[in-house]
């Protein structure tokens, strides 16, 4: 069993990725992205999660935006345009 502190991992890219877990039914990344940050719009072949671990993040999913802070779990469905920016340093798990 592997083990990690995912508060712990440094992260003073613009953004980082670190992947946590990759199995055949599913990946879990951390993502760190610093304030001001931001990933354009995309899809995704898979329905996703994300769990903000620490700090706060815009998130448009099919133009609509909802602000996410730590503690809060966001799901979409596969292939739904989504984008982020953060607005200030933030820290969460993407699982799909």
């Amino acid at each position: 069993m592997k083990s990690m502190n995912v508060m712990q991992v440094a992260g003073n890219e613009k953004i980082k990725n670190y992947a946590v877990l990759k199995t055949k039914r599913f990946d879990a990344n951390l993502m760190i992205l610093q304030q001001g940050q931001q990933i354009p719009p995309h899809t995704s072949p898979a329905d996703a999660m994300v769990v903000i671990l620490s700090g706060k993040v815009a998130f448009m999913l099919n133009e609509e935006v909802t602000v996410l802070e730590t503690g809060d779990v966001f799901t979409f469905r596969a292939n739904e345009i989504h984008a982020l920016q953060a607005l200030e340093t933030v820290r969460f798990l993407l699982i799909k």
